[in-house]
C-alpha cells in the first residue's frame, strides 16, 4: 500500500468508524522503508492536514513515542531531579544500569496512562471535529527502548474511541522486523497495512 493508497483508505467513510474493522483491537500498522523517514514524516503530516480539510472533517492526532518518552522522563520526578536528569548524570559510569531503567520506563503503566490521558485530552478538545485517528510514529527513534509490539501489548487496553495507526520503519513479513534487520514479535492483533 503506497501512500496514496493509505490517504484513501483512511478518507473512506466506512473505514473511519472506529466501531468497524477489527473490532477486538482498532490498530493498524503501516510499514515503511526506514530510509525514507523523512518523507513519510512529511507524508504523515500531509495526511493529517487533508483530514482535517471540510470534505473530511477529521482532527488527527499525530504522537511521535519517542518525543512523548523523553517528556514523561523529564516531567517525572526521581527524588530532587527528574528521572532524565538523574538517568544522564548516570549513563556515563553505569551505561547497563540506564539503558536497563529506560527498557522498564517505556512499559510501565505511569507512562502508558499519562499517553492515554494525553488522547483523551486532545480528543475532548476536538469538540468541532470528528477524531477518527491517531498516528503514532517515532518507533524508530525509541528503539531499543521502546518497541512497537511490547508497546502495544501493554496500551491496547487504552485504545477506545479512535483508531490507531502505527507508523512502523520496517518490515512486515511473518513477523514485523525494525529497519528490516531487527526482529520484533509479531503484533497479531494489528491490522496490517503494508507498504509494498
Amino acid at each position: 500500500m503506497t501512500i496514496t493508497e493509505l490517504y484513501a483508505r483512511l478518507s473512506d467513510k466506512d473505514f473511519q468508524d472506529h466501531e468497524t474493522g477489527n473490532l477486538f483491537f482498532p490498530a493498524y500498522m503501516y510499514t515503511y522503508d526506514a530510509t525514507k523517514e523523512y518523507e513519510i514524516d512529511a507524508q504523515i503530516l500531509n495526511i493529517k492536514n487533508r483530514l482535517h480539510r471540510p470534505n473530511n472533517y477529521l482532527d488527527v492526532m499525530v504522537i511521535d513515542i519517542f518525543e512523548e518518552f523523553v517528556n514523561h522522563l523529564k516531567n517525572r520526578k526521581f527524588g530532587k531531579a527528574t528521572m532524565f536528569d538523574y538517568l544522564c548524570q548516570h549513563e556515563k559510569n553505569n551505561p547497563d544500569q540506564v539503558d536497563n531503567s529506560l527498557k522498564r520506563e517505556g512499559y510501565k503503566d505511569e507512562f502508558l496512562n499519562n499517553l492515554d490521558e494525553t488522547i483523551k485530552a486532545h480528543l475532548a478538545q476536538a469538540k468541532d471535529y470528528e477524531v477518527a485517528y491517531v498516528f503514532m510514529k517515532g518507533f524508530g527513534r525509541a528503539y531499543p527502548y521502546i518497541r512497537a509490539s511490547r508497546f502495544m501489548s501493554k496500551f491496547e487496553k487504552h485504545v477506545k474511541g479512535y483508531k490507531l495507526v502505527l507508523f512502523y520503519p520496517g518490515e512486515a513479513k511473518d513477523y514485523y522486523s525494525l529497519f528490516g534487520i531487527l526482529k520484533d514479535e509479531n503484533l497479531y492483533r494489528a491490522i496490517k497495512l503494508i507498504n509494498e
